[in-house]
């Protein structure tokens, strides 16, 4: 079973130790750019060719530059106007193998969300993102991203709020759910 997916994230013998402090918050600038433009490319060209990316938004791990640019594409496209600011600097982590950076992520869901199909809400999001990177060559080569999902479904309205009749009901169906033999 992947690790990555299943919470027992490691650290790679072959990830490289980062440089220094100063230069993985020059990097992060160079990757937030990216992202904060839209340019999928740009964000890419901090990925090592032989990347794997993690994001509980994915179905499955993107995988290469051409999978990053994807991924930076399909969540343009799903918030237009999204942002992202850095709450603190990031950490060196795992005597220098690894960087972990938060970020605050913000955007209007004007979109399609696919996988796994979810139309467009016109609602803000405002998330914490924590990204786990390790590094090959000075570029970006296991990222994993962790952040809750259910805050954005909840943000989005695609959750019933919490408290709520709706979230009522939806447990009692799901305890009626947990009976059955299927």
């Amino acid at each position: 079973m992947d690790p990555y997916s299943t919470g027992q994230f490691r650290i790679e013998p072959e990830a490289e130790v980062i440089e220094s402090a100063a230069w993985l918050a020059e990097f992060t600038e160079r990757y937030i750019a990216g992202w904060n433009t839209g340019d999928g490319a740009a964000v890419a060209k901090c990925a090592a060719e032989d990347t794997i990316w993690y994001d509980p938004s994915l179905g499955k791990q993107a995988v290469g530059r051409s999978g990053v640019e994807e991924f930076v594409s399909d969540t343009v496209r799903s918030f237009p106007d999204v942002a992202y600011t850095n709450p603190f600097p990031p950490l060196l982590a795992a005597e220098a193998k690894a960087a972990v950076v938060p970020w605050r992520m913000t955007g209007t869901h004007l979109g399609l969300i696919d996988p796994p199909g979810f139309a467009a809400t016109g609602k803000k999001i405002d998330l914490l993102v924590i990204d786990i990177w390790q590094f090959k060559g000075g570029l970006i080569w296991r990222s994993q991203a962790t952040w809750d999902l259910q805050e954005m479904l909840l943000q989005l309205g695609l959750m019933p709020p919490r408290g709520s009749t709706a979230e009522r009901a939806m447990a009692r169906a799901q305890r009626v759910r947990s009976r059955l033999p299927f």
